[in-house]
């Protein structure tokens, strides 16, 4: 299978430490070095995993033992470092969302296509057995005629988790609160497993939180196959309930929570047996912290295939950037009272 693909972990916040897994855990990806502007962070991780550390990522996108850069920092601080490690000619494994607005969400998708490196954005709980045997029943019409397409994010944050970083819960580098960060996993499930959306209108707020973003979001949806649907997201339900989609048809319906099928119910189709890890425990409801791995590793292992093959990431750049565009069509909704068509001019 040739050498070891080698890794470079920009960013040394809680979401590297699923990314840094997924590569000491994959056959064929090694972990070469990381970077964080603390140094103490820097030091720590780079000690723990016995590899080169640094505060400056340029040290990185020098080195020609790494092939793939992993960008776990805050979500408005990814574009230079993304555009910089493309004209280097590093691939891009970016943590969701790409960015923080489309126009730098495509500055990206620019920059590594005019590079010819891959970008791959992480989503991982497409990767789930539960979301993945939905998906296939929606497009095999086993539950008839879909009517309704729901997603439910109930969690809860306490205040000192957006006081323990200073980009938190602002719309200039965290670019929105419950929607953006907690709930966008599964709204990406969402929309993948429903198809596009082209109508959205919403209502947001800040309700228990002293942030600048919402805690708080609802909003209204109709797909482009005809069908209507519910997003809810918080971060202030106390004490957070795992993630919920329910998708409906006239022939069934079927409720995922965290991964797992909580409901199936369709005419002449027998449930699922599904073995395995699910990417989302349900814990996450309450602890950024303690999200499944799975879906890390997965990802990381088709980051080996991309760079040995040349093949398309499954969730590249241009598939990433849907669930960006949909949120951000919620949060224009929900600012303006108006209802949003997508695409977005």
């Amino acid at each position: 299978m040739g050498r070891d693909v080698g890794f470079g972990v920009v960013g040394c916040g809680v979401v590297s430490g699923y990314h840094i897994n997924g590569i000491l855990e994959t056959p064929g990806a090694r972990l070469a070095a990381v970077s964080d502007v603390v140094e103490g962070r820097a030091r720590e991780f780079g000690e723990r995993h016995r590899v080169a550390w640094t505060t400056d990522y340029h040290d990185l996108l020098k080195r020609e033992d790494i092939q793939v850069i992993n960008i776990c920092t805050p979500n408005g601080m990814r574009l230079p470092l993304a555009e910089e490690a493309a004209r280097a000619g590093k691939h891009l494994v970016i943590e969701k969302p790409i960015a923080i607005s489309l126009k730098e969400t495509d500055r990206i998708i620019t920059a590594c296509a005019r590079a010819g490196v891959h970008l791959m954005c992480v989503f991982q709980l497409r990767y789930g057995k539960a979301a993945s045997a939905l998906r296939k029943a929606v497009q095999e019409g086993q539950l008839g005629r879909v009517v309704l397409g729901d997603a439910y994010i109930k969690w809860f944050r306490p205040q000192a988790y957006y006081e323990s970083a200073a980009w938190r819960g602002t719309w200039a580098q965290e670019g929105g609160g419950a929607l953006m960060t907690q709930g966008i996993h599964t709204v990406d499930l969402l929309q993948w497993i429903m198809g596009p959306v082209r109508s959205v209108t919403a209502r947001m707020g800040a309700l228990v939180h002293r942030i600048e973003v919402e805690d708080t979001i609802v909003a209204t949806l109709t797909y482009a196959s005809g069908a209507l649907g519910v997003i809810e997201a918080t971060t202030a339900a106390h004490p957070g309930l795992p993630a919920r989609i329910e998708v409906c048809g006239d022939r069934g319906t079927v409720a995922l929570e965290a991964d797992q099928i909580a409901i199936w119910q369709v005419e002449g189709v027998e449930r699922p047996l599904l073995t395995g890890e699910a990417s989302d425990v349900g814990k996450a409801a309450s602890d950024s912290k303690t999200f499944g791995a799975e879906g890390h590793r997965a990802q990381i292992a088709e980051m080996v295939e991309v760079v040995r093959t040349g093949k398309r990431p499954t969730i590249d750049g241009p598939e990433g950037r849907k669930t960006v565009e949909l949120v951000l069509a919620i949060y224009e909704s929900a600012r303006t009272g108006k209802a949003v068509d997508l695409p977005l001019g």
